[in-house]
C-alpha cells in the first residue's frame, strides 16, 4: 500500500508539501498541485482521513435539522444544501424530527458528541435556551432560534404582499388563510399578518385557520378543509402553502365550484406539485437556491471563524401565475 513518501517521491516534491496539499494550507503552484494528484491517483493513495481530521479540527460533517423529510419545503432545500455541502468538501447527515421534542433534542446530542463542524437548524420544538447553548456554529432556516443564531429567510412581507394583492384583483369576497403554528417564532409570521391586513383593507373577508404541529404527518389536509367549506359555505379563496392548498381546490372541484371562475387558489413556496396538479396552481415561488447557497455560505464562513449574527432576508420572491387565478 503506497504512503504520503511515495507520493513525494513520485511527484518529486517533499513529504511536507504532499501534506500542505493534502490539507489545503499555504500556497501551492497550480503546477505542484496537479503533479501531487497525479501521483495521487497513480499510486492509488488513501489519506488517513481521521488523522487529516484531526490536524484540521474538522470533521467536515454538517448537520440538518428538518421536522419532516417527506415536506417538500424541505426537501426542496435539503436536495440543495447536500449538494452546496458536497461542493466545499462536507458531507450532511440528515436528521428528521418528526415535529417531536425528544427527537430533536436527541439529535442535537448527537450530532455535537460527533463534533459536527455545524448545524443548519429547521425546526423549533426545545426553549430558545437550548439553541443558544449550542456551542457550534449553527444557521437556521426561516425560524427566530436567539438572538446569537443566524436565520436566513425569504421575503416574506413581499410574499404575503403579493398574496393579497392577486385575491383583491380577482375579486375575492371570502378566502381562507391556512397558517402555520403561531406559537413557533417563525418570519413566516409576518406573511400571515400582511396578508390578512391587506384583505381588511379591501373589505375581504379573511378567515384564517392555525395548522397544529402534526396535522402534516397525519394527512388532515382535506379533512380540515372540508369541515371549513361545511361551516363557511361563502368562501371563494383559499392561501396556504402549495402543498396545503391543492387540498382546497379539490374540495372546491368537488363540490361542483369552477376553478377560476368561482373560486380562486394562491400557493405559497413553488414547489413541483405547484406545476404538476392540474389546473396548475398560481403560486407565490420562494428562491430555493438563494435560500440554499445563503445558508450553506453563512454557516462554512461561520466554521472559518467569522461572527455572524444578522439575520438575512432574500428579496427575490415572485408571483407566478397558474390556472387557479385569472
Amino acid at each position: 500500500m503506497a504512503g504520503i513518501k511515495d507520493v513525494a517521491q513520485l511527484a518529486g516534491v517533499s513529504v511536507s508539501t504532499v501534506s500542505r496539499v493534502l490539507n489545503k494550507r499555504g500556497y501551492i503552484s497550480k503546477e505542484t498541485y496537479e503533479k501531487v494528484y497525479q501521483a495521487i491517483d497513480q499510486l492509488d493513495y488513501q489519506p488517513n482521513q481521521l488523522a487529516r481530521n484531526l490536524y484540521n479540527r474538522r470533521t467536515y460533517f454538517i448537520g440538518l435539522l428538518i421536522p419532516d423529510v417527506s415536506h417538500p419545503f424541505f426537501a426542496e432545500v435539503a436536495k440543495r444544501v447536500e449538494l452546496l455541502l458536497y461542493q466545499h468538501g462536507y458531507k450532511l447527515l440528515l436528521c428528521n424530527t418528526k415535529e417531536k421534542a425528544n427527537r430533536e433534542h436527541d439529535y442535537l446530542n448527537m450530532l455535537r458528541q460527533n463534533k459536527v463542524d455545524g448545524i443548519i437548524i429547521g425546526t423549533h420544538m426545545l426553549k430558545t435556551s437550548e439553541y443558544e447553548k449550542i456551542s457550534l456554529p449553527v444557521v437556521a432556516i426561516d425560524m427566530s432560534l436567539g438572538e446569537q443564531i443566524p436565520t436566513i429567510s425569504s421575503d416574506h412581507e413581499k410574499g404575503g404582499r403579493l398574496a393579497a394583492m392577486e385575491f383583491v384583483r380577482n375579486g375575492c369576497k371570502c378566502v381562507l388563510n391556512i397558517g402555520g403554528n403561531t406559537d413557533v417564532k417563525t418570519p413566516a409570521l409576518i406573511r400571515n399578518r400582511v396578508f390578512q391586513e391587506l384583505l381588511e383593507k379591501h373589505h375581504i373577508r379573511c378567515i384564517n385557520y392555525e395548522l397544529k404541529e402534526n396535522e402534516f404527518q397525519r394527512g388532515e389536509y382535506y379533512q380540515i378543509i372540508n369541515s371549513l367549506f361545511d361551516r363557511y359555505p361563502e368562501i371563494d379563496g383559499a392561501f396556504s402553502t402549495d402543498v396545503v392548498v391543492v387540498y382546497a381546490v379539490k374540495c372546491a372541484l368537488e363540490r361542483g365550484m369552477r376553478v377560476p371562475e368561482e373560486f380562486k387558489a394562491v400557493g405559497y413556496d413553488g414547489v413541483d406539485i405547484a406545476r404538476m396538479f392540474h389546473p396548475t396552481l398560481t403560486h407565490v415561488a420562494q428562491p430555493f437556491d438563494l435560500l440554499a447557497s445563503n445558508l450553506v455560505d453563512t454557516l462554512i464562513r461561520k466554521i472559518e471563524g467569522e461572527e455572524i449574527t444578522e439575520n438575512r432576508i432574500l428579496p427575490d420572491v415572485e408571483l407566478v401565475r397558474g390556472g387557479t387565478t385569472y
